[in-house]
């Protein structure tokens, strides 16, 4: 080598690197093609991670993702390694219990505070089970007997606010329209904060985001989303040099530096000496279960961030879709109104009335099929030896994400008309139809041991919402030609949602 590098110039050894270089990549691309060379998809996500980083980064991965499906089939590929599929069962074999898949590493990437992994990021099923059994009494309500009251207190703030605030009377010129887009952020991280430190951020009571947690997540989604997608960026960005000169701090004003800095705070409050610990909240009942003050910060961030942001991104798809077809208002106000007359609700209504109001149930499952909460790859690596998918034969080391959008559009489950929200598909059915449709909806939110620990929360949350803002108000879409203005990365980030609010006649 010494010899070679005497014989050559400066300009000419920058040649030979570069065609080093250039060989490397060739090679690397034609190895890519070719292990998936019988897969469909777009060319260049054969061998390049543009088009996975381009959606990152430009919030179309929703609408990718949806039209590949169409172009594709239920299986195909969107990177390098990289494939998606829509099909339910496929998806439940790669996360069943006794399933030889582990997590792949986008898992990695989709981190919140890049020093420390959550349960979220563990790959190996043994220590991810072993801290789901110390998180789950907590987020399922087992340790949290007032979970539901927790819960119907910030549905009463919210009911507060829109009557301080919101309320526009017809005949005295008080025009005053509600974000409902912002409003639905509120609303889930006062329930978030509530349950989890016993205190809510009080968004609700100030008609604010007094912590900025809304526009930081706003600001650093792109990014998590682009280190989760891309493999190369996850290696460089969270490399230990990446962190020293990139990475977020406490002390940032802004950005996910700011949304660490107020987790970590309100945990270590909660761990000094002279502090009330009330186990009976989610943060007791894990620190009760062997968490660790470093554990319960990160568990916190992902559950301020996560936690808040799917549940009020299906109250905002579902109140969008409410409200854009006269037909589900109008029937889902009446059985409202017949359930207040009959006495058979209480006020606010608890979670087990809300499952025997059929069209509730149906206006729920419906919206959060319409759009799913999350565009997530959520991917499962094959075993060494590879699988069989679809028929086809499944290198080992290739990741197998879900295809949201197409999954929760299945003609084949939904009828020719799943394009369509139409609550009412679920009213035709037998009890056996319905019991799948409804398996196959909550396939959003994982299934076996990586299903989400926050479901129980998030279905507690929309059985009482949607019910309580139509019982009390009535609401006209502001800016029905464009309503909401999405973007999809791996989270959604939304504006708009204009309302017009007046009180409704039904007598509660």
């Amino acid at each position: 080598m010494s010899v070679l590098t005497n014989n050559l110039s400066s300009s000419e050894l920058l040649t030979v690197f570069a065609l080093l270089i250039i060989g490397w990549y060739v090679s690397s691309a034609v190895y890519s093609w070719y292990r998936l060379r019988h897969i469909p998809g777009p060319f260049l996500a054969s061998f390049s991670y543009l088009p996975l980083a381009w959606n990152a980064m430009t919030g179309k991965q929703l609408e990718s993702f949806g039209s590949g499906s169409k172009e594709y089939g239920s299986l195909f590929q969107v990177g390098p390694k990289e494939l998606l599929s829509d099909d339910p069962e496929v998806l439940r074999r790669l996360s069943g219990t006794k399933s030889k898949y582990w997590r792949s590493e986008w898992y990695l990437g989709a981190r919140f505070n890049p020093y420390h992994p959550t349960m979220f990021m563990m790959l190996d099923p043994i220590p991810h089970d072993k801290i789901k059994a110390q998180v789950l009494p907590g987020y399922s309500g087992r340790d949290n007997p007032s979970v539901e009251a927790d819960i119907d207190a910030q549905v009463d703030s919210l009911i507060d606010l829109i009557r301080r605030k919101y309320i526009t009377t017809p005949g005295t010129g008080g025009y005053r329209p509600l974000n409902l887009a912002r409003t639905a952020s509120f609303f889930t991280l006062d329930v978030i904060s509530k349950l989890s430190l016993g205190q809510e951020f009080g968004c609700l009571e100030t008609d604010s985001d007094q912590h900025r947690l809304s526009e930081s997540f706003d600001e650093a989604m792109p990014f998590v989303s682009l280190t989760a997608d891309v493999s190369w960026a996850r290696d460089i960005m969270y490399s230990t040099l990446g962190l020293k000169l990139f990475g977020p701090k406490e002390t940032d004003s802004r950005g996910m530096g700011q949304l660490m800095g107020l987790a970590n705070n309100s945990v270590r409050e909660y761990f000094k000496p002279d502090a009330t610990k009330d186990e009976k909240r989610m943060l007791g009942s894990w620190i009760r279960h062997g968490l660790t003050q470093a554990q319960c910060e990160v568990e916190t961030l992902f559950m301020f961030v996560a936690g808040s942001d799917t549940t009020a991104a299906a109250i905002r798809t579902t109140m969008l879709h409410i409200l854009s077809t006269p037909r589900v208002y109008q029937q889902l106000k009446d059985e409202i109104a017949s359930a207040v007359k009959e006495g058979r609700v209480s006020r606010p209504i608890t979670q087990v009335e809300a499952r025997n109001l059929q069209y509730l149930q149906a206006v729920i499952f419906e919206g959060l099929r319409i759009r799913p909460v999350t565009t997530s790859l959520v991917s499962k690596e094959v075993p060494r030896g590879g699988d069989t998918i679809d028929g086809k034969f499944i290198p080992g080391g290739i990741a197998v994400g879900v295809n949201f959008r197409s999954l929760l559009r299945s003609k084949a489950m939904f009828g020719e008309d799943a394009e369509v929200f139409r609550p009412e598909r679920y009213l035709e059915v037998d009890e056996k139809t319905l019991i799948e449709m409804q398996r196959h909806i909550e396939l959003a939110f994982g299934y076996g041991r990586w299903m989400c620990a926050g479901k129980s929360i998030a279905m507690l949350e929309l059985n009482k919402i949607f019910f309580e803002l139509l019982r009390y108000f009535d609401f006209q879409l502001v800016e029905p030609e464009r309503p909401l203005t999405t973007f999809s990365h791996s989270l959604f980030i939304e504006r708009g949602l204009l309302v017009r609010v007046t009180e409704s006649t039904i007598v509660s």
